[in-house]
């Protein structure tokens, strides 16, 4: 109980910090978990690793909650385009960094190049939400993540999934409650709406440590069809507008905050600076590519915003750090490396706010002058 109320402590500061910054609470509770395991030699519990199991899964699927597929139809050519270009160009680059520069076997190279292609809906949704920017542009910017987030989603099943007839029979089966829940979840939800048991919220929670019971089972990982599941559920979810807060509320404000001050723990400050060469070449790889790349594949779509956009797409958070934290778990990559893939996403994810804040000034002031 020590342990968790310490833990608790240190999530609530770094809530507190990230307010008055500006900043994404999940990269100030990374930085926590480095700081509580260095200065005071904070360790992990059986509790914390449970917690933190528990939002991987709740984290990915609020992720594919934010996958908004009629969204994806309306703006389909354009952040089918953009969005292609934002996980390719890191993605290239990143591997051939890998593999040429830092001597990385090419199965660690393909991990390390996902992870860092991968960008972060929740920050690019909440810059987007303040931003001076028009609804139709929103939309786009918003799309475009959604098409890297589920490019990056699928070479990373790709990556952890080991094909047989269980796994093919699980695939069918997701395909049939793809195809069978927004008939009957609509109903359902509907009738149980605002009573005081809770049945939706607890029924999302059972499909999620169910389907995570499955997955071990099957040999794929759980955070990755939590993800699908989101997916699949958002439609009738998000309609559901107390339950989505609800969920987000609890996920956000609990388990996340428990899962990245963790991921902090597992990192120690003398990796970060035995590891600096690689954290410094991989977040160029990362960045640059992927601020060239959309910068001159999104001139055409919008001229005047592309440098914010491509700023703003290179938030990196969530999943870049659940698919290094993966490898490192089944010892894909070893924890140097690790340490230098979280260290390249945090660095990315400051960088890229502090970007997109001298743009949006430099749009607004432009906004007023033009008139």
């Amino acid at each position: 109980m020590r342990d968790i109320i310490i833990a608790t402590l240190f999530i609530v500061m770094s809530g507190f910090i990230a307010i008055e910054l500006g900043m994404s609470a999940a990269i100030i509770e990374v930085m926590a978990g480095i700081l509580a395991g260095k200065v005071i030699s904070f360790e992990s519990t059986e509790v914390m690793d449970i917690l933190a199991n528990i939002g991987i899964i709740t984290l990915m699927y609020v992720t594919g909650l934010e996958i908004d597929i009629d969204l994806l139809k309306q703006n389909l050519r354009p952040a089918a385009t953009i969005g292609s270009i934002s996980f390719a160009t890191p993605f290239l680059s990143v591997f051939l960094a890998s593999v040429y520069l830092l001597d990385m076997s090419q199965q660690q190279s393909l991990l390390t190049a996902i992870a860092l292609s991968a960008t972060s809906i929740p920050i690019v949704y909440s810059i987007t939400k303040i931003a001076d920017l028009s609804i139709a542009r929103k939309r786009l910017i918003l799309s475009i993540a959604m098409i890297n987030d589920v490019l990056s989603m699928a070479f990373l099943s790709i990556f952890f999934s080991r094909i047989s007839v269980l796994l093919i029979g699980f695939i069918l089966g997701l395909f049939i409650f793809a195809y069978t829940f927004p008939l009957f979840g609509r109903r359902v939800f509907r009738h149980f709406k605002g009573n005081v048991v809770e049945f939706e919220f607890k029924s999302i929670f059972l499909l999620l440590l169910g389907v995570a019971v499955i997955s071990e089972k099957v040999g794929v990982e759980s955070a990755l069809i939590a993800f699908i599941l989101g997916m699949i559920t958002s439609e009738v979810v998000i309609k559901h507008e107390t339950l989505a807060m609800k969920l987000r509320g609890i996920i956000f404000g609990f388990f996340a905050p428990i899962f990245f001050f963790k991921v902090g723990l597992a990192i120690g400050l003398s990796d970060l600076l035995r590891n600096l060469t690689p954290l410094i070449l991989l977040f160029l790889a990362a960045f640059l590519s992927r601020y060239l790349g959309i910068y001159l594949g999104g001139m055409g779509y919008a001229k005047k915003k592309a440098r914010f956009i491509a700023s703003l797409m290179n938030s990196r958070l969530s999943l870049g750090i659940i698919a290094a934290l993966l490898g490192y778990d089944q010892g894909v990559i070893p924890e140097g490396i690790y340490s230098a893939i979280v260290g390249a996403i945090i660095l990315s994810a400051v960088l890229s706010s502090i970007l997109c804040r001298v743009y949006q000034n430099d749009l607004s002031k432009r906004v007023i002058y033009e008139g």
